[in-house]
């Protein structure tokens, strides 16, 4: 309803003058003024329930939805984001090698990985004599297979003796 700009007060409308009369201040205003005046308030009304709207969808945005967001951003701008980041690494690498630094020395990574170094020392030589021995027998067997008259094309089956009688060969006492 139309309201008089001096006094507030409701406005009737003067339908052969084309025109609105104040009840209290009997002023007259143009019925087009008064409606152009009236559309703007109520525009500007709308404008603002259309934000608030806007921004109460964004909030309700799902997980899944805010994630897809973020990969349909990620693939249009992929070049512009990593011209970026190189940017912004090569102005503040010094910055950023000394965090990680001090991040390094603070964290006990260093610590545990010594620690476990330290349990398994024993284990690890073990898995490594093993290793070594093994690549001696795996030499030994290959030369007695090169020293062989048989073929690997012949359809005739080899019989060669398992790996661990060449241990004689090496000179290594048996652990029996």
């Amino acid at each position: 309803m139309a309201r008089c700009p001096k006094c507030s007060f409701a406005l009737v409308l003067l339908s052969q003058r084309n025109k609105y009369k104040c009840a209290k201040c009997s002023r007259l205003y143009l019925a087009k003024e008064i409606d152009s005046k009236e559309f703007r308030e109520w525009n500007k009304r709308q404008r603002l329930l259309d934000l608030e709207n806007l921004k109460s969808k964004r909030l309700k945005r799902t997980e899944e939805e805010k994630q897809q967001y973020r990969k349909e951003y990620w693939n249009k701008n992929r070049e512009t984001i990593l011209e970026i980041q190189r940017n912004w690494y090569i102005i503040n690498r010094e910055q950023i090698n000394a965090k990680r630094k001090e991040l390094y020395q603070k964290s006990n990574y260093n610590i545990k990985r010594k620690e476990r170094r330290h349990r398994n020392i024993e284990g690890t030589r073990q898995l490594s004599r093993i290793h070594f021995w093994r690549q001696k027998q795996k030499a030994l067997a290959l030369e007695a297979l090169e020293n062989r008259q048989y073929k690997a094309c012949k359809p005739k089956i080899m019989i060669s003796p398992p790996t661990f009688l060449h241990s004689e060969l090496l000179k290594v006492p048996k652990c029996l």
